[in-house]
């Protein structure tokens, strides 16, 4: 499946590593109840946090203003919390030495901030890969804006055409889209997805990276 690309791109939360439900409903429900919006269900909390116009989401779902929004939601999502609920997915490390093994260029590309990224990196116990960015703390806009996967794209000097981006989201569909790189629908089961026009395959295990098209 994998055989045609040079880079092959990872987003992170979600895709390599999986944060328990329960702290995102968690902290999204405390944020908004300390800045009196309205009360978050579970489908709306999902939506913010893996898809993309989330300012948007703020303002129509929470009921509040995106900027105060996010000051305490960067305040309360504390790394050590954090970290206590995320882990990596079992097939993670294992497929990031094969994909190195095979002599494929691995890049991770995530929105979320270095403090965060940097210990969910942690998680995947030192499995190898060529480039990290933060698409937050480099002060790129965000996702699914391609200006991030550009850069990385220069910095590792890949072509688009061989490279291919997987994640879990609909942000990272269309993210890839408008870097003109290929998609892989890695399906975790976390949430909906309707962007599969953009999808040149949906894999339900990074080991089927492996298997024939």
């Amino acid at each position: 499946m994998i055989k045609k690309y040079k880079h092959i791109s990872f987003d992170l939360d979600g895709t390599l590593v999986h944060t328990l439900p329960a702290y995102r409903y968690q902290l999204l429900a405390a944020v908004v109840k300390i800045l009196g919006g309205k009360v978050p269900i579970h489908r709306n909390i999902d939506k913010f946090w893996f898809e993309n116009a989330r300012d948007e989401i703020i303002l129509k779902d929470f009921g509040l203003e995106a900027d105060e929004f996010w000051k305490v939601f960067r305040k309360m999502d504390d790394p050590e919390k954090r970290a206590l609920n995320t882990n990596a997915y079992s097939d993670s490390e294992p497929v990031l030495r094969k994909l190195k093994a095979a002599g494929k260029i691995v890049s991770i590309i995530t929105g979320a901030p270095h403090n965060i990224a940097e210990f969910e990196i942690k998680k995947l116990n030192g499995a190898p890969f060529d480039y990290y960015l933060s698409i937050f703390d480099r002060g790129f806009k965000e996702k699914p804006l391609s200006e991030s996967f550009n850069f990385v794209l220069n910095e590792l000097k890949s072509r688009p055409e061989e490279t291919v981006y997987i994640g879990n989201s609909n942000e990272d569909a269309y993210f890839a889209k408008n870097a003109g790189v290929d998609f892989i629908y890695l399906e975790r089961r976390q949430h909906e997805f309707d962007s599969k026009d953009w999808v040149v395959k949906t894999i339900h295990s990074l080991e089927e990276l492996f298997s024939r098209p």
